[in-house]
């Protein structure tokens, strides 16, 4: 399934004693006016669910996933892990300057002390 959008149910009064729940699809589906679509209700996490479909054979046997989506502890963890990571990469740059491939002569043995 994909996400098209989101829209608020609104009133739709046809006379002062009918109402009628009244959702807009998004523009992008002005082809489908017109079009006779038949509703199913369904319940998934203790919620209602409605599918429309404007096959009036569709058997409404749907697999709904949702979309993967972290917690905020999650989110906060892995952004510390990130910023760990940075520090440990330029710690590591900075270590990589101090050592015998800074010194002109290869051979220690050479090199003055310097006391």
């Amino acid at each position: 399934m994909k996400l098209l959008g989101k829209s608020k149910v609104m009133k739709h009064r046809v006379k002062p004693e009918i109402t009628y729940p009244l959702i807009r699809l998004p523009q992008s589906e002005v082809n489908l006016a017109g079009e006779v679509a038949h509703i199913f209700k369904t319940e998934y996490n203790g919620k209602p669910v409605y599918v429309i479909s404007l096959d009036e054979e569709f058997n409404a046997e749907l697999k709904v996933t949702q979309p993967e989506m972290k917690s905020d502890i999650e989110l906060r963890l892995e952004a510390l892990e990130n910023k760990v990571n940075r520090f440990l990469e330029l710690e590591n740059k900075a270590n990589k300057g101090n050592g015998p491939a800074e010194i002109r002569t290869q051979d220690p043995r050479r090199v003055k002390a310097m006391s």
